[in-house]
């Protein structure tokens, strides 16, 4: 086999850009800024423009690569492909003012929701476009599977030119002790799968559609790979999903909520195994096909039914959220394919262009996914607080009147007035969904249910921030606070929570200007009291001790001296803040306690704290961080 010149290579590459120049310039704008970002973005105050400008590009890449597909198709004149590349890029742009441009008091999140929806819908206009309004089935079968094996091919060609490079690279600091730039090896990645990959699969796209009609052969390791690999591995998911249906039955018990995503996988994987061997069913020795293809549709019913129980059991119990609505509507449109192919359809186009069309659909107005998740958690809420009479016509009853004098630290007369309202589970459940809001939402819904204006007082605190930034709050903590209730999770039963908090890495140096000694101190201890340090200053021997393990006390004793620092204060003040779990970037403003007498100044600046949280009570774990002293 006579291997391509270098020769011939450039000139397919430049064909290539001629015929998709917009698409590859997106892509190599997109990853310089990528790069860019990696380079200098820890260093921006604000690296949202960049990273807009940076998805704009990426979905910009399949938008282009539809504009030049129906320009190839319908033979477009300049002028034309010069108004429809004017659209898209109109589009883009477009899609570039949705996104948010700066950290705000509202949410960020969905905006990149609706993003990835925009994008998946112009991934599914790639296998649509050129037989959008043609009756080409066979046509319309062999583009798809071009797509299928150019995308499989640009990835393994991506993935080993990126190998290859980082191992030269390895090579090169191992052999010759070369300095290699550390993000250097992430930078390769993003050139490689985001330029290089985009390139290399637009080259191998036909220009003219309608002979791909014509063509009757169809590719052995194709439908070797979906009839040996892909339904076999099909049988035993649909084995063990009825398996679990029999469970059910016999032993009564509801299906969990991670069997709708089983049955979502099993379903999509069978309609995309179904989908590689429709053109084979056409040929006599594999008539087979058709009969198992429709059979399959119909085994899928009853898990479906299962599908239908298992989510709904969800949104019974906690409402409608944007994951739960997605899946809801997955599993809609799986059985909309169930039914038109169980009534004998063979057109294959319908299945990606319903997919396009219900992605496009539950993307905005009121029956969207957004707007309904929200009315869904909003309404939650709204039913347990008027329940508890924590809501009272449309207001909230004792709420936590905050003095803005006090910014950025929050003080109210009146905290926690509405706490032990709730039971724990519906206080946990308050505070889930105002988390949720907060991460998917805003509080645009309930902002009105509160005397104050919790936003401006957000700000407030926001633009004090840098002035004493160990009083800095999230958004859902504010919102729950002022309404009256802690911001924690209470334990139910024995259920355990573990906490840990870390001062970030980069503010590891130990600052001591202004103090006179430095000791440091970790230790592992239960709930008894127990010694952390002791040390000499001087004659003066000090202890340091965890005691009174309800409050979290911490107490350093000399003969002379007694300081006290309220530890489970500061526990619980990280908790407010930075919520529960492992958190790995605390800032060290944040991790200290002082305090002092008539002899010595003395800070606390903890580098760690683990606790473990049982029914609303904090233990400590473990303590590790550094004792300043100062003589007066």
């Amino acid at each position: 086999m006579k291997l391509p010149s270098i020769n011939y290579l450039a000139i397919h590459a430049k064909d290539s850009f001629t015929r998709f120049p917009l698409t590859i310039i997106s892509s190599l704008i997109a990853v310089t800024i990528g790069i860019y970002l990696v380079e200098v973005g820890r260093d921006m105050n604000n690296v949202l423009p960049y990273i807009n400008v940076m998805l704009s590009l990426s979905i910009g890449i399949p938008l282009y690569f539809c504009v030049t597909i129906i320009a190839n198709k319908k033979k477009f004149n300049k002028k034309k492909i010069l108004y429809t590349n004017l659209l898209a890029t109109i589009a883009l742009v477009a899609i570039y003012f949705t996104l948010p441009n700066s950290e705000s008091t509202h949410n960020t999140t969905l905006p990149y929701i609706k993003y990835g929806l925009y994008n998946m819908t112009c991934h599914l206009l790639v296998s649509i476009v050129p037989f959008a309004f043609s009756k080409q089935l066979n046509g319309f079968w062999h583009y798809n599977k071009i797509l299928f094996l150019r995308i499989l091919l640009s990835v393994l060609y991506s993935a080993f030119i990126y190998l290859g490079l980082i191992i030269a690279l390895t090579a090169l600091k191992l052999l010759f002790d070369t300095k290699i730039h550390d993000e250097l090896y992430f930078e390769i990645w993003i050139a490689t799968i985001g330029f290089f990959n985009t390139w290399f699969f637009v080259s191998g796209i036909p220009i003219d559609f309608d002979n791909l009609d014509e063509i009757n052969e169809y590719p052995k390791g194709l439908r070797i790979f979906s009839q040996y690999v892909v339904l076999p591995l099909l049988g035993l998911y649909l084995l063990i999903l009825y398996c679990y249906g029999a469970k059910i039955l016999i032993t009564s018990n509801w299906p969990k909520g991670l069997v709708a995503y089983l049955i979502i996988f099993v379903s999509i994987l069978g309609i995309l195994a179904f989908l590689l061997l429709h053109p084979y069913g056409n040929l006599k020795e594999s008539s087979w096909i058709k009969k198992v293809s429709k059979g399959y549709y119909f085994v899928l019913f009853p898990l479906l039914v299962l599908l239908y129980i298992a989510i709904f059991i969800r949104i019974n119990d906690y409402g409608i959220t944007i994951n739960r609505y997605a899946i809801l509507m997955l599993a809609l449109w799986i059985t909309v394919v169930c039914l038109y192919t169980a009534l004998g359809k063979t057109n294959i186009k319908f299945i990606p262009t319903s997919l396009a069309i219900i992605t496009v659909l539950i993307s905005f107005g009121p029956w969207g996914m957004f707007s309904v998740s929200e009315r869904s958690q909003v309404n939650r809420l709204r039913t347990i607080l008027e329940q508890s009479k924590i809501l009272v016509n449309g207001k909230v009853q004792n709420e936590a009147i905050w003095v803005k004098d006090s910014l950025p630290k929050l003080y109210a007369n009146n905290e926690y007035k509405n706490e032990g309202k709730l039971k724990d589970t519906l206080h946990n459940e308050v505070k889930s969904i105002i988390e949720y809001l907060d991460s998917h939402h805003g509080f645009s819904s309930v902002q009105s249910w509160y005397k104050q204006d919790i936003n401006a007082i957000i700000d407030l605190q926001k633009k004090r921030q840098k002035k004493d930034e160990y009083y800095y709050e999230n958004e859902s903590s504010i919102y729950i606070r002022s309404m009256g209730m802690e911001n924690t999770f209470i334990s139910t039963n024995d259920e355990v929570l573990s906490n840990d908090y870390t001062m970030k890495d980069d503010e590891g140096l130990t600052v001591v200007s202004g103090y006179d000694f430095l000791i440091d101190f970790d230790n592992y201890y239960g709930s008894k009291n127990l010694k952390i340090k002791s040390f000499k200053i001087g004659d003066t021997e000090f202890f340091l001790s965890y005691t009174d393990a309800k409050k979290n006390k911490l107490i350093l004793n000399s003969k002379k001296d007694t300081f006290e620092f309220q530890l489970g204060t500061l526990i619980q003040k990280l908790k407010n803040q930075y919520g529960g779990g492992y958190k790995s970037d605390i800032p060290a403003s944040s991790m200290i306690l002082t305090n002092s007498s008539a002899l010595f100044e003395v800070k606390l600046q903890f580098k760690s704290i683990q606790t473990e949280s049982k029914k609303g009570d904090d233990v400590v774990r473990v303590l590790e961080g550094n004792i300043f002293i100062k003589k007066k």
